[in-house]
């Protein structure tokens, strides 16, 4: 009996000595373990924080999507970016450019899949109030005031409040040009080889002439080039102000006083327009393939394929294009400046409901409104490399001796979609006025008479969605002059009204009234 008694007093002094030993060897795995750490929303200013075991956990990376080619020294870039911002903020920046052809594809699939990402562009013309009210951005406000206090401090407060949905932001506008005018960027090669005059055009009627030379004495070149990706054909050139969003139908004129909500397939200067893409169609003037092809109009003519082609103005962008494209451009102005709503948030960065750490994400883009050295990171790549500095000048920049438009390394081109453009570098060839000229620009803009509002489509989100397919039916063929707007234009009408555009036109005119109510 005894001993038994010192049997079983043996087993309970040696139990808490076994759970101890396990105890300490549990700890030991742990430790050498590491275990990756969730992510968090602490606004560290260090480069990692540092677990129980003495381990530093790996930054959060945070993912920029946005649409442009692909760059072959990204990666070099990246690295470069990183080494800077790490220590910064404690975060590193992995960027991904998608070819504009398979933006919208890639974007909605994003959306719809939840794929973790962080930092997204969008805009007015891309799908910005129906990603909203998808949910699939943040709203940014608190963000804005806890971690974009540069961004608030840079910004034009227009751009900020013409860019809101019902009051919140969901991007924060690139801080470039508030004002926008629509125009062609042309060869100026091309125009001095058959001494073309430009001072006497007016309107898009007026361009015939050049494009009629170009036809009949450059073969190998499109007089006036399109596709069907990036909104560049006459049909998305008119004077409307879209009310926030350009995908989602109706428009008011920018020009005057009139609010009155159209139907922009019903109205005269869409009938004119697609009737002008269709005689420029016939006569060979425009690309047989403009209603599919994915191809940018300044990707086709880096390949010396075009003549002229339509883009956003503002000053200097024929110079800003000419670095990338590698033949000398001119730019004609087709409009007056104006400012619509679209306008404040025709270039912006989003942050992605599915970030993991929304306030790393905002850091990084309040990096790209304040700090140059970022900034010109990411457009326009590593010193020495990729540019070299203009001697005795800080932001003076020309490409390194050897390399030229057709064999550089990293060119994204994107300068309007990348954060602050008043801290971007110049290329030698750009006005050093570039920037006061901006500022000039936008004051001379005429507000359009709805700026500032905003259309919520959350009412008539299933209308939209319905329109919007009846769109990619039609439109692109209309806008290329593929075919004749006096068949088809009745038709793409009536698809229009059997899918709800009446509904979305009157929601939208209720919305303005009540918002020039409040005004």
């Amino acid at each position: 009996m005894n001993q038994q008694r010192r049997i079983r007093g043996t087993r309970v002094r040696r139990k808490p000595l076994f759970l101890a030993a396990i105890l300490t060897f549990v700890m030991v795995l742990s430790a050498c373990g590491g275990g990756k750490a969730e992510p968090t929303s602490s606004s560290t200013e260090t480069s990692g924080a540092t677990d129980s075991g003495g381990k530093t956990e790996k930054p959060y990376e945070v993912s920029l999507f946005y649409p442009g080619t692909p760059q072959k020294d990204v990666a070099l870039v990246e690295a470069e970016i990183n080494k800077y911002m790490e220590p910064k903020i404690g975060a590193t920046l992995k960027i991904n450019a998608i070819d504009w052809g398979q933006w919208d594809n890639k974007l909605n699939l994003m959306i719809s899949s939840g794929e973790k990402s962080d930092i997204i562009f969008t805009a007015a013309w891309q799908n910005y109030t129906v990603n909203v009210a998808k949910s699939a951005f943040l709203p940014l406000n608190d963000l804005l005031e806890s971690h974009g206090q540069d961004i608030v401090k840079n910004l034009d407060p227009a751009f900020l409040e013409g860019s809101q949905v019902d009051g919140k932001n969901y991007g924060v506008p690139s801080n470039k040009e508030l004002a926008a005018t629509r125009g062609v960027l042309v060869r100026k090669d091309l125009l001095e080889k058959y001494k073309l005059d430009i001072s006497n055009v007016k309107t898009w009627a007026d361009l015939e002439p050049l494009l009629k030379t170009i036809k009949e004495n450059e073969p190998g070149v499109t007089p006036f080039y399109m596709s069907n990706s990036t909104g560049n054909g006459l049909l998305d050139n008119l004077d409307w102000d879209y009310l926030g969003d350009a995908s989602v139908p109706g428009v008011v004129r920018k020009m005057g006083s009139e609010t009155t909500v159209l139907n922009e397939v019903e109205t005269p200067e869409f009938k004119e327009a697609a009737a002008l893409a269709r005689k420029w169609y016939e006569a060979g003037y425009i690309n047989s393939d403009a209603a599919t092809s994915t191809v940018f109009p300044k990707d086709q003519a880096k390949a010396g394929k075009v003549f002229m082609w339509t883009d956003g103005m503002k000053p200097g962008k024929d110079k800003e294009e000419e670095s990338y494209v590698g033949f000398p451009l001119t730019q004609i102005e087709m409009t007056q400046p104006t400012i619509t709503t679209g306008d404040t948030s025709g270039a912006m960065l989003a942050i992605s409901r599915t970030s993991e750490n929304p306030e790393k994400a905002m850091q990084v883009i309040n990096l790209l409104h304040s700090d140059p050295v970022v900034n010109n990171l990411l457009n326009f790549g590593i010193e020495g490399k990729h540019y070299v500095k203009k001697e005795g000048s800080d932001n003076i920049i020309s490409l390194p001796d050897g390399t030229d438009p057709n064999n550089r390394t990293y060119n994204p081109g994107a300068q309007w979609q990348l954060g602050n453009q008043f801290l971007n570098y110049l290329w030698d060839n750009e006005d050093p006025e570039k920037w006061d000229k901006f500022k000039d620009f936008n004051a001379r803009g005429v507000k359009s008479p709805a700026l500032g509002f905003t259309f919520n489509s959350q009412p008539v989100k299933n209308e939209i969605a319905a329109v919007n397919n009846v769109n990619k039916q039609f439109k692109p063929a209309l806008t290329s002059g593929a075919v004749d707007p006096n068949e088809m234009i009745p038709k793409y009408a009536e698809k229009l009204k059997a899918a709800g555009i009446d509904k979305i036109i009157a929601e939208k005119q209720k919305q303005l009234d009540a918002f020039l109510a409040k005004k």
